[in-house]
């Protein structure tokens, strides 16, 4: 019973956070902080930003997911104390 209610909490993670990622990649409008920040993160380590130029938007769209699973995850743990609550109330 354990691994079933693990299996369905790690999967509720990835949907929710990917079905975020996706909303939030799709909004109209960019911020401008995030490439700049990744920009600065690479010319800190020596990697050349303009011959890397395809790799900023790529690692911001990694951070867009990553940030995403954590929220995910968060609302998921959030869900499952709740349920727990409501449980042993009931």
């Amino acid at each position: 019973m354990r691994f079933v209610r693990y299996g369905a909490n790690v999967l509720a993670t990835v949907l929710i956070g990917l079905g975020l990622s996706r909303w939030i990649d799709s909004l109209p409008y960019e911020f401008p902080r995030l490439p700049a920040s990744i920009a600065f993160v690479m010319r800190a380590l020596g990697v050349d930003t303009i011959r890397n130029a395809d790799d900023i938007e790529t690692i911001g769209l990694l951070v867009i997911v990553a940030f995403s699973m954590i929220v995910a995850a968060l609302l998921v743990w959030l869900a499952n104390i709740a349920l727990r609550h409501r449980h042993t109330s009931a």
